[in-house]
């Protein structure tokens, strides 16, 4: 395959891409910048698209599907979904560059006989697959910014069972940089708070849940990730009414905050706030609504792991990231900032492997987050983890 002078062939997992030559599009910083390219191409998300490729070999279990990525850009998550797993499906962007691209690479993959490429607005494709009768295994939704205009699309040409991987790149809305823009995009109002990256996976879940549940679906979060500049979720969705019904009444809520303490924690009713009281005698906050189950199926995540391991092509910044989200898969309690909990508390932040010792040597369960380096996940009550860390603090002086 033929390349311009403009363009050069990159590998990436098993895939060889075509795509414009990355060094014309550097910054000062050494970073490259995709959205100075005439068609997106974003080196640093490959550990989206590991991630994708992992998930889908594991649910998928070595099956034939059929699968839309609808954004596709270079076709570059497309291509490498059809060459390390067993999909089949459409690659799909509205940019007539991106279109061009695609083709190339599908061509320059030998695959051709496994998928077709469409230059279509992307609500407007999948709903023709709703109209034409196809049903699809699994939607990919990762767009340039919010993908809050492409959901309600995304769920409708799915099988009774099937999966969805949506990505956000709006990251200042959903961490609430941008309340306003919070409000108008996911439904919520919110404030900065120190776990702001969980709270950011939370809104977006909780948003596809509720656009899944007005069309009669049960969406379950399979494995969340948040990573630098975007979060990245993989849902599994069954069509049920009552499944639908019982997700929302369980699973949507809202976190109860204390600005000063940093206390937190999960209500399934607003009204249950005036059950809660912070420890210096203050009120909460309550914000959401947000997603307040699982982020993560403890089995996939496993099973996904073990799938990793025969999968030598995957990047060693996705492994590891991949291992953390196995040591936390079982905490569903909001990280905290250790950092910010030592400036309230007027402490040195200690090391945090002796932190964690610490609290395991007292039989509670606790590990570090992939979303912080700074944030650890403990099954314990606020007073117990601030004693925890006096008493470090005292022994280090």
């Amino acid at each position: 395959m033929e390349t311009t002078k403009h363009e050069e062939v990159i590998k990436e997992g098993l895939a060889n891409i075509i795509v414009p030559r990355l060094e014309q599009y550097r910054r000062p910083d050494g970073v490259i910048e995709p959205a100075w390219m005439p068609v997106f191409y974003n080196p640093q998300a490959v550990i989206s698209r590991d991630f994708t490729v992992i998930l889908l070999k594991t649910i998928m279990n070595n099956k034939d599907f059929f699968f839309v990525d609808a954004l596709s850009g270079t076709g570059v998550r497309g291509i490498r979904i059809a060459l390390e797993t067993e999909g089949e499906g459409i690659l799909n962007d509205i940019d007539p560059r991106a279109h061009y691209y695609i083709k190339k690479n599908i061509a320059l993959n030998n695959l051709v006989d496994k998928l077709e490429v469409y230059n279509h607005e992307a609500n407007a494709l999948l709903n023709t697959l709703v109209f034409a009768g196809i049903p699809v295994d699994y939607v990919d939704i990762d767009p340039y910014g919010a993908p809050s205009p492409y959901i309600d699309s995304a769920l409708k040409p799915l099988r009774k069972e099937a999966y969805l991987g949506v990505t956000a790149t709006d990251t200042g809305p959903l961490t609430c940089t941008y309340p306003h823009k919070a409000l108008i995009r996911y439904w919520s109002k919110c404030v900065k708070l120190d776990f702001e990256k969980e709270f950011a996976a939370r809104l977006l879940i909780s948003n596809i849940a509720l656009r899944a549940s007005a069309l009669e679906l049960e969406v379950t979060p399979l494995l969340t990730l948040s990573y630098k500049y975007f979060i990245r979720v993989f849902l599994k969705l069954r069509r049920s009414a009552t499944r639908a019904h019982k997700i929302i009444s369980d699973c949507i809520g809202f976190v109860w905050y204390c600005t000063k303490t940093l206390e937190r924690g999960f209500l399934r009713n607003v009204e249950d706030l005036n059950d809660v009281k912070c420890s210096d005698g203050s009120t909460p906050i309550a914000l959401g609504k947000i997603w307040i189950c699982d982020l993560h199926d403890q089995s996939t995540v496993a099973r996904s792991l073990k799938v990793s391991e025969n999968m030598p092509w995957i990047h060693r910044e996705s492994l590891k990231v991949l291992k953390l989200i196995d040591s936390e898969k079982n905490l569903n309690t909001p990280y905290i900032r250790l950092d910010k909990l030592c400036g309230t508390l007027r402490i040195n932040v200690p090391s945090i492997n002796e932190l964690l010792l610490k609290i395991n040597e007292l039989g509670i369960k606790c590990s570090r987050t992939h979303m912080d380096p700074r944030g650890i996940r403990v099954e314990a009550d606020h007073r117990t983890l601030i004693n925890i860390l006096m008493e470090i603090s005292r022994g280090t002086k």
